[in-house]
């Protein structure tokens, strides 16, 4: 078979496996993916594709073989470093295949700030093998990096606060921050972030401010109101906190009735209402309103909270 007859056969059976992709028939795409292979056997895209199909189906390990053929031969495709850094994260590996990968990516794309945005959240969300623990100051210098590259993106100056505020930089945090929501005012996820700065530093008004623009720019956040309650409680407008806390457990219980699945007694949601149940039955404790505090005190326990039992050991005796 002729070189231009067997490269244009191996795309229609690649155009054919993405048709079927595009219906869910993922066997039937591999048959034609294999088909493809076969007639062109350095066909990277069709690696690119078998990876991806077996992603849809669960099958990360194969996703990763696939993609490291893909690799070997189309060596400078981006997408398919991306693509298996990405599954080398979810499922753990060591974090040099996770490195490598984001790297040579980096490599072909030098002047893509985003590119070290994702090598900053990876440093962020894995170990250092010599400190073993999260490894924010490489995570905050990839985002340095980006940001003299492109300097007009607000996100990367939050991401940086984000990861300084973690490694406990907080005056270098608020500055980060306020060069973001000076940037782009509007964002409440920024706002949330400065509440947080300011509630770690003791300057509790300044991060009631904050977290009520928060919520003013969006007033259906759990975290913003169970967030706006605990800063209350440490101002002891104990009133105010349990109001907060009612609204936060009000959108939870939305939340689990619009849930098309059932929420186990260890779902984020259900360890949210418990916590925020504990934190409701203080400020009534502290409301002078013991009675209805341990009323929340006991739900929580119900639901399987065991911190419940020394609130109610202490409060309700």
């Amino acid at each position: 078979m002729q070189k231009s007859n067997a490269q244009e056969l191996s795309l229609a059976h690649y155009v054919t496996a993405k048709e079927y992709v595009k219906k869910g028939n993922l066997d039937l795409a591999l048959i034609e993916l294999d088909s493809a292979i076969k007639i062109a056997p350095n066909f990277g895209k069709g690696y690119g594709l078998k990876g991806e199909i077996y992603e849809l189906k669960n099958e990360d390990r194969k996703a990763i073989g696939q993609y490291s053929l893909a690799i070997l031969h189309s060596p400078n495709k981006a997408n398919f470093y991306l693509k298996r850094a990405s599954l080398h994260f979810k499922l753990k590996d060591h974090r040099d295949y996770l490195l490598n990968d984001i790297n040579k990516v980096i490599r072909l794309e030098p002047e893509n700030a985003d590119l070290l945005e994702l090598k900053a959240f990876y440093y962020a969300h894995t170990f250092n093998p010599n400190s073993l623990k999260r490894d924010y100051k490489n995570a905050i210098s990839e985002l340095d990096k980006a940001i003299l590259l492109n300097p007009a993106k607000a996100n990367y100056f939050y991401s940086r606060s984000d990861y300084k505020l973690k490694d406990e930089q907080n005056l270098s945090s608020l500055l980060d921050v306020n060069k973001a929501i000076e940037m782009e005012d509007s964002n409440a996820s920024y706002y949330y972030q400065r509440a947080r700065i300011r509630f770690v530093m003791s300057d509790f008004r300044s991060s009631l401010n904050d977290i009520n623009q928060a919520i003013a720019l969006e007033g259906n956040s759990i975290v913003y109101f169970q967030f706006r309650g605990n800063i209350y409680y440490n101002l002891k407008r104990y009133n105010q906190a349990y109001e907060s806390f009612s609204i936060t457990t009000n959108l939870i219980f939305n939340k689990i009735a619009q849930s098309k699945t059932k929420v186990s007694v260890n779902s984020p949601l259900n360890l949210t209402l418990r916590q925020t149940l504990l934190l409701r039955g203080m400020s009534l404790v502290h409301s002078n309103k013991p009675y209805d505090g341990c009323d929340d005190f006991n739900r929580a326990l119900k639901m399987g909270e065991s911190k419940a039992k020394n609130y109610i050991k202490q409060y309700c005796n």
